[in-house]
């Protein structure tokens, strides 16, 4: 599954819509909409985001490992 289709199916199987997960990590409600429109890979943290808000998560696998990534937390204030 490449990547922005990817993107569409956690969004559909999240039961969100496309501009909900924009809100959700943080962007601007057309952000994701005009990313997937524009046939635009996110970066690995943005992708990192976009799983997490739909209840999935980025996991690379090789070498007998398997390493999930998790999203980069919040700087405290």
């Amino acid at each position: 599954m490449q990547t922005l289709e990817a993107i569409r199916h956690m969004c559909d199987t999240s039961g969100q819509k496309i501009a909900e997960v924009s809100k959700a990590i943080g962007r601007s409600r057309a952000f994701l909409s005009n990313m997937l429109t524009r046939g635009n890979n996110p970066r690995i943290d943005t992708l990192i985001e976009i799983a997490d808000a739909c209840g999935y998560k980025v996991v690379l696998e090789g070498q007998g490992e398997r390493l999930e990534l998790a999203p980069t937390p919040e700087p405290e204030q």
